[in-house]
Protein backbone atom coordinates (compact mmCIF):
# COMPACT_ATOMS: atom_id res chain seq x y z
CA UNK A 1 0.00 0.00 0.00
CA UNK A 2 1.65 3.08 -0.87
CA UNK A 3 0.04 6.78 0.05
CA UNK A 4 0.09 9.12 -2.87
CA UNK A 5 -0.46 12.90 -2.49
CA UNK A 6 -2.19 13.10 -6.31
CA UNK A 7 -4.97 15.53 -7.25
CA UNK A 8 -5.88 14.35 -3.74
CA UNK A 9 -4.27 12.70 -0.64
CA UNK A 10 -5.35 9.02 -1.02
CA UNK A 11 -3.55 5.51 -0.38
CA UNK A 12 -3.00 2.96 -3.03
CA UNK A 13 -3.89 -0.62 -2.78
CA UNK A 14 -2.13 -3.48 -4.44
CA UNK A 15 -2.51 -7.07 -4.68
CA UNK A 16 0.10 -9.10 -7.11
CA UNK A 17 -2.71 -11.60 -9.37
CA UNK A 18 -1.45 -13.10 -12.63
CA UNK A 19 1.69 -11.12 -13.41
CA UNK A 20 0.66 -7.61 -12.26
CA UNK A 21 -0.80 -5.36 -9.25
CA UNK A 22 -4.33 -4.41 -9.51
CA UNK A 23 -5.27 -1.27 -7.55
CA UNK A 24 -7.68 0.19 -5.56
CA UNK A 25 -7.45 3.92 -4.54
CA UNK A 26 -8.32 3.93 -0.87
CA UNK A 27 -9.57 8.48 -0.19
CA UNK A 28 -9.31 7.79 3.55
CA UNK A 29 -7.01 5.15 3.97
CA UNK A 30 -7.52 1.83 5.42
CA UNK A 31 -8.35 0.89 8.85
CA UNK A 32 -8.00 -2.30 11.50
CA UNK A 33 -11.46 -1.04 13.15
CA UNK A 34 -13.98 -3.88 12.75
CA UNK A 35 -16.50 -2.97 9.77
CA UNK A 36 -15.69 0.48 8.97
CA UNK A 37 -16.11 0.93 5.40
CA UNK A 38 -13.28 3.21 3.19
CA UNK A 39 -14.40 3.77 -0.36
CA UNK A 40 -12.03 1.95 -2.81
CA UNK A 41 -11.96 2.88 -6.52
CA UNK A 42 -10.60 0.35 -8.64
CA UNK A 43 -7.58 1.70 -10.84
CA UNK A 44 -5.79 0.11 -13.38
CA UNK A 45 -3.30 -2.88 -13.17
CA UNK A 46 0.39 -1.36 -12.37
CA UNK A 47 3.52 -3.21 -13.28
CA UNK A 48 5.24 -5.53 -10.32
CA UNK A 49 8.41 -3.01 -10.23
CA UNK A 50 6.20 0.03 -9.40
CA UNK A 51 5.40 -1.98 -5.86
CA UNK A 52 8.47 -0.76 -3.98
CA UNK A 53 8.72 2.56 -5.60
CA UNK A 54 8.73 5.83 -3.43
CA UNK A 55 9.41 9.01 -4.40
CA UNK A 56 8.25 11.45 -6.86
CA UNK A 57 6.29 11.20 -10.22
CA UNK A 58 6.72 14.26 -12.36
CA UNK A 59 4.31 16.48 -13.12
CA UNK A 60 2.66 15.91 -16.82
CA UNK A 61 2.85 11.81 -15.73
CA UNK A 62 -0.28 10.16 -14.59
CA UNK A 63 -0.76 10.00 -11.10
CA UNK A 64 1.84 13.05 -10.92
CA UNK A 65 2.76 14.04 -6.89
CA UNK A 66 4.67 12.29 -4.15
CA UNK A 67 4.58 8.52 -3.23
CA UNK A 68 5.38 6.75 -0.21
CA UNK A 69 5.93 2.80 0.51
CA UNK A 70 3.28 3.38 3.50
CA UNK A 71 3.24 -0.64 4.09
CA UNK A 72 4.19 -4.23 2.51
CA UNK A 73 3.50 -7.78 2.75
CA UNK A 74 2.41 -10.86 1.72
CA UNK A 75 -1.57 -11.63 1.60
CA UNK A 76 -3.15 -15.00 0.95
CA UNK A 77 -6.85 -15.68 -0.26
CA UNK A 78 -9.63 -16.54 2.78
CA UNK A 79 -12.45 -18.01 -0.14
CA UNK A 80 -11.24 -19.28 -3.95
CA UNK A 81 -7.90 -20.36 -4.89
CA UNK A 82 -7.67 -17.47 -7.90
CA UNK A 83 -7.64 -13.46 -7.05
CA UNK A 84 -8.32 -12.58 -10.62
CA UNK A 85 -11.53 -14.66 -11.12
CA UNK A 86 -12.70 -13.49 -7.23
CA UNK A 87 -12.15 -10.06 -8.05
CA UNK A 88 -13.74 -10.74 -11.61
CA UNK A 89 -16.71 -12.20 -9.19
CA UNK A 90 -16.69 -8.31 -7.47
CA UNK A 91 -15.62 -9.53 -3.42
CA UNK A 92 -12.48 -10.49 -2.63
CA UNK A 93 -11.92 -12.06 1.26
CA UNK A 94 -7.92 -11.93 2.37
CA UNK A 95 -5.93 -11.71 5.18
CA UNK A 96 -2.86 -9.99 4.60
CA UNK A 97 0.40 -10.34 6.55
CA UNK A 98 2.38 -6.69 6.22
CA UNK A 99 3.88 -4.68 8.67
CA UNK A 100 0.75 -2.30 9.91
CA UNK A 101 -2.01 -4.48 7.86
CA UNK A 102 -3.04 -7.69 9.57
CA UNK A 103 -5.78 -10.02 9.82
CA UNK A 104 -8.73 -10.60 7.50
CA UNK A 105 -9.87 -8.00 5.20
CA UNK A 106 -13.20 -8.08 2.69
CA UNK A 107 -13.23 -5.93 -0.75
CA UNK A 108 -16.61 -5.45 -2.59
CA UNK A 109 -17.78 -4.18 -5.05
CA UNK A 110 -20.46 -1.55 -5.12
CA UNK A 111 -23.48 -0.02 -7.52
CA UNK A 112 -21.80 3.84 -8.46
CA UNK A 113 -24.08 5.91 -7.43
CA UNK A 114 -25.74 8.61 -10.18
CA UNK A 115 -23.50 10.25 -12.40
CA UNK A 116 -20.41 8.53 -10.84
CA UNK A 117 -17.33 7.47 -12.70
CA UNK A 118 -15.23 4.81 -12.16
CA UNK A 119 -15.73 1.52 -10.51
CA UNK A 120 -16.53 1.66 -6.64
CA UNK A 121 -15.41 -0.82 -4.15
CA UNK A 122 -15.84 -0.88 -0.33
CA UNK A 123 -12.67 -2.03 1.59
CA UNK A 124 -12.96 -3.32 5.38
CA UNK A 125 -11.66 -4.75 8.17
CA UNK A 126 -13.44 -8.23 9.64
CA UNK A 127 -13.47 -9.45 13.26
CA UNK A 128 -10.28 -11.53 14.13
CA UNK A 129 -7.58 -11.15 16.75
CA UNK A 130 -6.28 -8.18 14.99
CA UNK A 131 -9.20 -5.74 14.56
CA UNK A 132 -8.31 -2.41 16.74
CA UNK A 133 -11.37 -0.34 17.67
CA UNK A 134 -9.47 2.80 18.54
CA UNK A 135 -6.87 2.49 15.65
CA UNK A 136 -6.27 5.44 14.07
CA UNK A 137 -3.91 6.00 10.77
CA UNK A 138 -2.97 9.46 11.28
CA UNK A 139 -0.61 7.37 13.82
CA UNK A 140 0.49 5.47 11.63
CA UNK A 141 2.34 8.18 8.80
CA UNK A 142 6.00 6.87 8.22
CA UNK A 143 7.24 4.38 5.61
CA UNK A 144 7.65 1.18 6.19
CA UNK A 145 10.56 1.22 3.69
CA UNK A 146 12.45 4.44 4.54
CA UNK A 147 10.56 5.86 7.62
CA UNK A 148 9.28 8.93 6.44
CA UNK A 149 5.77 10.46 6.74
CA UNK A 150 4.76 11.72 3.08
CA UNK A 151 5.41 15.47 4.55
CA UNK A 152 8.67 14.85 5.21
CA UNK A 153 9.31 13.33 1.43
CA UNK A 154 7.53 16.58 -0.06
CA UNK A 155 10.16 18.88 1.96
CA UNK A 156 12.71 16.91 0.30
CA UNK A 157 11.34 16.45 -3.03
CA UNK A 158 14.34 17.54 -4.70
CA UNK A 159 16.31 14.04 -3.81
CA UNK A 160 13.76 11.96 -4.19
CA UNK A 161 13.81 9.18 -6.85
CA UNK A 162 11.66 9.81 -9.70
CA UNK A 163 8.86 7.72 -11.85
CA UNK A 164 8.37 8.28 -15.43
CA UNK A 165 4.59 6.54 -16.04
CA UNK A 166 4.09 5.15 -19.34
CA UNK A 167 1.23 7.77 -20.10
CA UNK A 168 1.01 11.53 -19.77
CA UNK A 169 -1.75 12.81 -17.14
CA UNK A 170 -4.04 13.72 -20.39
CA UNK A 171 -2.48 14.22 -23.65
CA UNK A 172 -5.62 16.32 -25.28
CA UNK A 173 -6.68 17.44 -22.34
CA UNK A 174 -10.09 15.82 -22.46
CA UNK A 175 -9.34 13.57 -19.52
CA UNK A 176 -8.17 16.34 -17.16
CA UNK A 177 -11.98 18.44 -17.85
CA UNK A 178 -13.95 14.74 -17.60
CA UNK A 179 -12.31 14.36 -14.29
CA UNK A 180 -12.53 18.35 -12.79
CA UNK A 181 -16.57 17.94 -13.93
CA UNK A 182 -17.38 14.49 -11.87
CA UNK A 183 -15.02 15.75 -8.70
CA UNK A 184 -17.06 19.49 -9.15
CA UNK A 185 -20.67 17.55 -9.25
CA UNK A 186 -19.46 15.54 -6.01
CA UNK A 187 -17.99 18.31 -4.44
CA UNK A 188 -18.88 19.77 -1.10
CA UNK A 189 -19.82 23.69 -1.03
CA UNK A 190 -16.70 26.01 -0.68
CA UNK A 191 -17.42 27.80 2.62
CA UNK A 192 -16.82 31.51 2.26
CA UNK A 193 -17.95 33.45 5.61
CA UNK A 194 -16.32 30.77 8.16
CA UNK A 195 -15.81 32.52 11.61
CA UNK A 196 -12.87 31.31 13.66
CA UNK A 197 -13.41 28.85 16.44
CA UNK A 198 -12.37 30.72 19.29
CA UNK A 199 -10.13 29.25 23.05
CA UNK A 200 -11.07 28.99 26.15
CA UNK A 201 -8.40 30.56 28.74
CA UNK A 202 -7.56 28.22 31.70
CA UNK A 203 -5.12 28.92 34.35
CA UNK A 204 -2.32 26.21 34.04
CA UNK A 205 -0.64 23.97 31.76
CA UNK A 206 -1.71 20.13 31.68
CA UNK A 207 -0.89 16.98 30.38
CA UNK A 208 -3.18 15.03 28.69
CA UNK A 209 -3.33 12.16 25.83
CA UNK A 210 -6.75 13.14 24.62
CA UNK A 211 -5.46 16.66 23.82
CA UNK A 212 -2.57 18.12 21.69
CA UNK A 213 -0.82 21.10 22.15
CA UNK A 214 0.39 23.64 20.13
CA UNK A 215 2.30 27.12 20.26
CA UNK A 216 0.13 30.25 20.70
CA UNK A 217 1.12 32.50 17.87
CA UNK A 218 1.59 36.24 18.39
CA UNK A 219 -0.36 37.79 15.14
CA UNK A 220 -3.14 38.59 13.63
CA UNK A 221 -5.86 35.58 13.14
CA UNK A 222 -7.23 34.51 9.54
CA UNK A 223 -8.78 32.08 7.81
CA UNK A 224 -7.91 32.15 4.17
CA UNK A 225 -10.31 30.91 1.03
CA UNK A 226 -7.70 30.18 -1.55
CA UNK A 227 -8.86 29.04 -4.99
CA UNK A 228 -7.21 28.79 -8.26
CA UNK A 229 -7.78 32.60 -9.25
CA UNK A 230 -9.11 34.34 -5.73
CA UNK A 231 -7.86 34.81 -2.38
CA UNK A 232 -9.65 36.15 0.45
CA UNK A 233 -8.09 36.90 3.84
CA UNK A 234 -10.34 37.59 6.50
CA UNK A 235 -9.96 38.53 10.46
CA UNK A 236 -11.84 37.55 13.08
CA UNK A 237 -14.59 40.54 13.17
CA UNK A 238 -15.05 39.78 8.87
CA UNK A 239 -12.28 42.25 8.19
CA UNK A 240 -10.16 42.29 5.21
CA UNK A 241 -6.75 41.85 5.41
CA UNK A 242 -5.94 40.63 2.27
CA UNK A 243 -5.07 44.87 1.59
CA UNK A 244 -2.71 45.24 4.10
CA UNK A 245 -0.65 41.85 3.50
CA UNK A 246 -0.71 41.61 -0.29
CA UNK A 247 2.32 39.39 -0.50
CA UNK A 248 -0.83 36.85 0.48
CA UNK A 249 -2.56 37.36 -2.77
CA UNK A 250 -0.14 34.21 -4.16
CA UNK A 251 -1.26 31.69 -1.47
CA UNK A 252 -2.38 29.57 -4.25
CA UNK A 253 1.10 28.18 -4.83
CA UNK A 254 1.63 27.44 -1.47
CA UNK A 255 -1.20 24.91 -1.22
CA UNK A 256 -0.83 21.43 -3.27
CA UNK A 257 -4.38 21.01 -3.96
CA UNK A 258 -6.96 24.04 -4.23
CA UNK A 259 -9.25 25.04 -3.64
CA UNK A 260 -8.45 25.06 0.28
CA UNK A 261 -9.84 26.62 3.51
CA UNK A 262 -7.43 26.80 6.10
CA UNK A 263 -6.90 28.98 9.52
CA UNK A 264 -4.20 30.59 10.76
CA UNK A 265 -1.86 33.32 12.22
CA UNK A 266 -0.31 35.89 10.31
CA UNK A 267 3.05 36.99 12.00
CA UNK A 268 6.26 38.51 11.61
CA UNK A 269 9.36 36.14 13.01
CA UNK A 270 12.15 36.81 14.19
CA UNK A 271 15.47 34.94 12.69
CA UNK A 272 14.64 32.33 15.41
CA UNK A 273 10.99 31.97 14.79
CA UNK A 274 9.07 33.59 17.45
CA UNK A 275 6.56 36.22 16.32
CA UNK A 276 6.62 39.58 17.08
CA UNK A 277 3.21 41.42 17.10
CA UNK A 278 3.96 45.08 17.31
CA UNK A 279 6.32 44.38 13.74
CA UNK A 280 3.04 43.68 11.81
CA UNK A 281 1.74 47.13 13.14
CA UNK A 282 4.84 48.80 11.59
CA UNK A 283 6.37 46.58 9.29
CA UNK A 284 8.67 49.29 7.49
CA UNK A 285 10.13 49.58 11.13
CA UNK A 286 13.14 47.76 12.27
CA UNK A 287 12.11 45.62 14.98
CA UNK A 288 14.71 43.94 17.92
CA UNK A 289 16.22 40.49 16.91
CA UNK A 290 14.98 41.02 13.19
CA UNK A 291 17.99 41.40 10.66
CA UNK A 292 15.86 41.07 7.78
CA UNK A 293 14.65 43.97 4.85
CA UNK A 294 12.29 46.01 5.46
CA UNK A 295 9.35 45.60 5.12
CA UNK A 296 9.36 43.15 7.47
CA UNK A 297 8.07 39.77 5.81
CA UNK A 298 5.26 38.09 6.84
CA UNK A 299 4.40 34.41 7.34
CA UNK A 300 1.00 32.93 7.53
CA UNK A 301 0.92 29.85 10.09
CA UNK A 302 -1.94 27.85 9.21
CA UNK A 303 -2.77 25.36 12.00
CA UNK A 304 -6.15 24.05 10.66
CA UNK A 305 -8.12 22.69 7.34
CA UNK A 306 -11.27 23.41 7.09
CA UNK A 307 -11.97 22.44 3.28
CA UNK A 308 -9.40 20.51 0.86
CA UNK A 309 -10.29 18.04 -2.14
CA UNK A 310 -13.99 19.07 -2.45
CA UNK A 311 -14.66 17.96 0.92
CA UNK A 312 -15.64 19.96 4.09
CA UNK A 313 -13.28 18.67 6.45
CA UNK A 314 -15.11 21.00 9.64
CA UNK A 315 -16.88 17.67 11.29
CA UNK A 316 -13.68 15.28 10.53
CA UNK A 317 -11.28 14.91 13.80
CA UNK A 318 -8.71 17.67 14.73
CA UNK A 319 -6.11 15.34 14.15
CA UNK A 320 -6.89 14.16 10.61
CA UNK A 321 -7.16 17.66 9.80
CA UNK A 322 -3.91 18.58 10.52
CA UNK A 323 -2.33 15.51 9.35
CA UNK A 324 -4.05 16.50 5.68
CA UNK A 325 -3.08 20.11 6.29
CA UNK A 326 0.98 19.42 6.72
CA UNK A 327 0.69 17.32 3.82
CA UNK A 328 -0.84 20.13 1.46
CA UNK A 329 1.45 22.87 2.29
CA UNK A 330 4.35 23.80 -0.12
CA UNK A 331 7.67 25.20 1.53
CA UNK A 332 8.88 28.34 0.70
CA UNK A 333 5.71 29.76 -0.26
CA UNK A 334 5.14 32.13 2.84
CA UNK A 335 3.36 29.06 4.94
CA UNK A 336 4.38 27.57 7.67
CA UNK A 337 2.90 24.52 9.09
CA UNK A 338 2.02 24.72 13.24
CA UNK A 339 3.65 21.70 14.73
CA UNK A 340 2.04 20.34 17.86
CA UNK A 341 2.88 18.00 20.46
CA UNK A 342 0.55 15.01 22.03
CA UNK A 343 -0.22 15.02 25.53
CA UNK A 344 2.91 17.06 26.86
CA UNK A 345 1.70 20.15 27.64
CA UNK A 346 3.63 21.07 30.58
CA UNK A 347 6.79 20.78 28.82
CA UNK A 348 5.98 22.66 25.84
CA UNK A 349 5.06 25.64 28.15
CA UNK A 350 8.08 25.49 29.72
CA UNK A 351 9.61 26.06 26.15
CA UNK A 352 7.16 29.14 25.79
CA UNK A 353 8.54 30.62 29.09
CA UNK A 354 12.06 30.03 28.34
CA UNK A 355 11.37 31.31 24.57
CA UNK A 356 9.83 34.33 25.67
CA UNK A 357 6.72 33.30 24.01
CA UNK A 358 2.62 34.39 24.94
CA UNK A 359 1.85 30.54 25.92
CA UNK A 360 0.29 27.43 24.53
CA UNK A 361 -2.89 26.57 22.67
CA UNK A 362 -4.41 23.17 23.98
CA UNK A 363 -6.92 21.22 21.93
CA UNK A 364 -8.97 17.92 21.85
CA UNK A 365 -7.52 15.45 19.13
CA UNK A 366 -11.09 14.55 17.93
CA UNK A 367 -12.40 17.63 18.38
CA UNK A 368 -14.98 18.81 15.24
CA UNK A 369 -14.06 22.70 14.09
CA UNK A 370 -16.77 24.90 15.71
CA UNK A 371 -17.07 28.66 14.91
CA UNK A 372 -17.44 29.39 18.35
CA UNK A 373 -15.77 29.76 21.61
CA UNK A 374 -15.08 26.19 22.80
CA UNK A 375 -14.01 24.29 26.02
CA UNK A 376 -12.34 21.91 23.40
CA UNK A 377 -9.80 24.58 22.41
CA UNK A 378 -7.84 26.41 25.34
CA UNK A 379 -5.16 28.76 25.53
CA UNK A 380 -2.38 29.16 28.43
CA UNK A 381 -0.77 32.33 28.60
CA UNK A 382 2.87 32.22 30.01
CA UNK A 383 2.29 35.85 31.06
CA UNK A 384 -1.73 37.45 31.26
CA UNK A 385 -3.14 39.20 28.46
CA UNK A 386 -6.20 40.58 27.62
CA UNK A 387 -7.59 42.86 24.83
CA UNK A 388 -9.49 45.68 25.97
CA UNK A 389 -10.93 48.94 25.05
CA UNK A 390 -9.37 52.55 24.52
CA UNK A 391 -11.99 54.74 26.57
CA UNK A 392 -9.69 58.04 26.66
CA UNK A 393 -6.61 59.17 27.68
CA UNK A 394 -5.19 61.75 30.24
CA UNK A 395 -2.83 64.81 29.83
CA UNK A 396 0.82 63.75 29.93
CA UNK A 397 3.28 65.35 32.55
CA UNK A 398 6.88 66.53 32.07
CA UNK A 399 8.23 66.42 28.84
CA UNK A 400 5.73 63.47 27.35
CA UNK A 401 4.48 64.28 24.26
CA UNK A 402 1.16 62.97 23.62
CA UNK A 403 -1.21 61.75 26.64
CA UNK A 404 0.09 60.17 29.67
CA UNK A 405 -1.69 57.03 29.63
CA UNK A 406 -4.31 55.27 28.10
CA UNK A 407 -7.92 54.76 29.86
CA UNK A 408 -9.10 51.26 29.31
CA UNK A 409 -12.25 48.82 29.81
CA UNK A 410 -13.88 45.46 28.72
CA UNK A 411 -17.98 45.28 28.03
CA UNK A 412 -20.16 43.13 30.02
CA UNK A 413 -23.82 43.11 30.22
CA UNK A 414 -23.35 45.94 27.37
CA UNK A 415 -21.99 48.13 29.14
CA UNK A 416 -18.12 49.55 29.09
CA UNK A 417 -16.20 48.81 32.36
CA UNK A 418 -13.33 50.51 33.53
CA UNK A 419 -10.19 48.24 34.14
CA UNK A 420 -7.79 50.88 34.64
CA UNK A 421 -5.04 52.83 32.94
CA UNK A 422 -1.59 51.80 30.84
CA UNK A 423 0.70 54.52 30.67
CA UNK A 424 4.04 52.15 30.03
CA UNK A 425 4.97 50.11 26.31
CA UNK A 426 5.26 53.07 24.74
CA UNK A 427 7.68 54.68 22.16
CA UNK A 428 7.90 58.41 20.49
CA UNK A 429 6.48 57.22 17.35
CA UNK A 430 3.41 55.06 19.39
CA UNK A 431 2.69 57.51 21.23
CA UNK A 432 2.21 59.98 18.11
CA UNK A 433 0.45 56.74 16.12
CA UNK A 434 -2.00 56.39 18.79
CA UNK A 435 -2.82 60.53 19.53
CA UNK A 436 -3.30 60.61 15.76
CA UNK A 437 -5.79 57.67 15.93
CA UNK A 438 -8.00 58.92 19.05
CA UNK A 439 -8.11 62.44 17.76
CA UNK A 440 -10.90 62.17 15.26
CA UNK A 441 -12.71 60.17 17.73
CA UNK A 442 -13.09 62.53 20.39
CA UNK A 443 -16.07 62.92 22.62
CA UNK A 444 -17.55 64.93 25.66
CA UNK A 445 -18.92 62.30 27.74
CA UNK A 446 -17.19 59.44 29.46
CA UNK A 447 -17.78 56.09 27.70
CA UNK A 448 -17.58 53.93 31.21
CA UNK A 449 -20.83 53.18 33.07
CA UNK A 450 -18.38 53.90 36.24
CA UNK A 451 -16.03 56.80 35.42
CA UNK A 452 -13.09 56.68 36.88
CA UNK A 453 -10.75 59.48 38.83
CA UNK A 454 -7.57 60.39 36.98
CA UNK A 455 -4.76 62.50 38.09
CA UNK A 456 -4.20 64.47 35.10
CA UNK A 457 -7.42 65.56 33.26
CA UNK A 458 -9.23 62.77 30.95
CA UNK A 459 -10.07 63.12 27.54
CA UNK A 460 -13.09 60.85 26.65
CA UNK A 461 -13.34 59.06 22.93
CA UNK A 462 -15.41 56.63 21.47
CA UNK A 463 -14.94 53.02 22.19
CA UNK A 464 -13.28 51.86 18.70
CA UNK A 465 -9.93 51.03 19.43
CA UNK A 466 -8.53 47.57 20.70
CA UNK A 467 -5.63 46.99 22.65
CA UNK A 468 -3.51 44.08 24.26
CA UNK A 469 -2.21 44.61 26.70
CA UNK A 470 0.27 42.42 29.35
CA UNK A 471 -0.13 42.72 32.76
CA UNK A 472 0.39 40.86 36.28
CA UNK A 473 -3.42 40.38 37.68
CA UNK A 474 -6.49 41.30 38.29
CA UNK A 475 -6.91 43.04 41.50
CA UNK A 476 -10.05 42.57 43.75
CA UNK A 477 -11.78 45.80 42.06
CA UNK A 478 -11.43 44.41 38.62
CA UNK A 479 -8.36 47.30 37.62
CA UNK A 480 -5.12 45.94 35.86
CA UNK A 481 -1.99 45.33 38.06
CA UNK A 482 1.31 47.02 36.39
CA UNK A 483 -0.19 46.65 32.76
CA UNK A 484 2.28 47.29 29.68
CA UNK A 485 0.58 47.99 26.09
CA UNK A 486 1.37 45.45 23.77
CA UNK A 487 -0.43 46.84 20.36
CA UNK A 488 -3.17 47.86 18.77
CA UNK A 489 -5.91 44.75 17.84
CA UNK A 490 -7.33 46.38 14.03
CA UNK A 491 -8.79 42.64 13.87
CA UNK A 492 -10.77 42.55 17.03
CA UNK A 493 -14.60 43.94 16.97
CA UNK A 494 -14.41 46.39 20.29
CA UNK A 495 -18.00 45.13 21.36
CA UNK A 496 -16.76 41.48 21.45
CA UNK A 497 -14.50 42.65 24.28
CA UNK A 498 -14.96 40.94 27.60
CA UNK A 499 -12.62 40.34 30.92
CA UNK A 500 -11.64 36.93 29.74
CA UNK A 501 -12.17 34.62 33.26
CA UNK A 502 -10.06 31.27 33.50
CA UNK A 503 -12.03 27.89 33.00
CA UNK A 504 -11.78 23.96 33.65
CA UNK A 505 -9.81 22.63 30.65
CA UNK A 506 -11.94 19.35 30.49
CA UNK A 507 -14.78 19.98 27.90
CA UNK A 508 -16.10 17.00 29.37
CA UNK A 509 -16.39 18.45 33.00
Amino acid sequence: MQEHRATRLHWDFRLEADGVMPSWAVTRGPTLVPLEKRLAMKTEDHPLDYQTFEGVIPAGNYGAGEVIVWDNGTYTLAEGDDPVREIAKGKLKIVLHGKKLKGLFTLVKIKPREGEHGEPWLLFKDHDEYDDAGWKIEQHAQSVKSGKTLAQLQASRKDAPIWQSNRSAAPDGTAVKRAARAKAAHADPLPRDVKPMLTTLVAKPFDDDRWLFELKWDGYRAIAVVEADRVTLTSRNAKDLLHQFKEMEGLSAAFRSIPVVVDGELCVLDKDGRPHFQALQSRDKPVRGLKRARPSPVTFVVFDLLYADGRDLRERPLEERKRLLETLIVPDHGVMYSKHVAGTGKELFALAERRGLEGIVGKVRTSPYRSTRSREWVKIKTRKRQELVIGGWTEPRGSRKGFGALLLGYYEGGDLHYAGHVGTGFDGDLLKMLTAKMAPLARKTPPFVDVPKTNTPAHWVKPELVAEIAFAEWTREGILRQPVFIGLRSDKDPKTVVREREAHADPDA
